[in-house]
């Protein structure tokens, strides 16, 4: 897995190693919100897999925003790769001033991107800014279910040691509570999904 003694790129991470729990947690947001129709925003993508996975399960029009144009363009090869181009639209563009309308976002999502945002109360002041009434957002860092969770960290502790304390860092309970409190900070609902998986903030408006 490592090349010339060098761990493998973030992109490779995502498709080979991370590519499970993706539709494991589409299909869990889909049900829980029970929203399959409108439009999608996944934000801090990467290379869309989870836009992507709810795109190929509901009949949504999905946004893969990401600040990196390198992702946005390997989110549209595999876009063009999964022949869903007419459903998935990769974007570049900030989640801390995104270039959407008010009350446009029927769902918005993001996995694993909340704990790198420079700004948490901006960021999820847009998010409610763009959020459609009736909406939800769920931003957090779940794996999809416990199992999956304990191969990832296994295949993850191989390619870098540090990977597991980097891990347990972002998901310690005082980094959770510091993205938990920034999205109270919005006039929109807020509840946290916490088990054995990860956690995710939902906001609903």
């Amino acid at each position: 897995m490592r090349e010339n003694g060098k761990s493998p790129g973030f992109a490779y991470i995502a498709e080979h190693i991370f590519a499970p729990i993706y539709p494991v947690i589409a299909n869990h947001i889909v049900t829980e919100s029970g929203i399959k129709s409108g439009r999608c925003l996944d934000l801090g993508c990467g290379i869309a897999s989870l836009g992507i996975s709810i795109a190929q399960i509901t009949e949504m029009r999905t946004y893969g925003v990401d600040l990196s144009r390198e992702m946005c363009r390997l989110s549209q090869e595999k876009v063009l790769h999964h022949r869903i181009a007419d459903k998935v639209v990769p974007l570049i563009a900030d989640v801390h001033v995104l270039p959407f309308q008010n009350g446009c976002a029927d769902l918005i999502v993001s996995r694993g991107s909340v704990f790198f945002w420079n700004d948490l109360p901006a960021a999820f002041n847009e998010i409610a800014r763009v959020l459609a009434p009736g909406g939800q957002a769920w931003i957090g860092g779940g794996f999809g279910t416990k199992e999956l969770r304990e191969q990832i960290s296994e295949k993850m502790a191989a390619i870098n040691p540090q990977w597991q304390n980097n891990s347990k860092e972002r998901l310690s309970p005082e980094n959770q509570k510091v993205i938990e409190e920034a999205a109270e900070q919005t006039d929109l609902v807020c509840h946290t999904v916490r088990d054995d998986s990860g956690f995710w903030v939902v906001l609903s408006k």
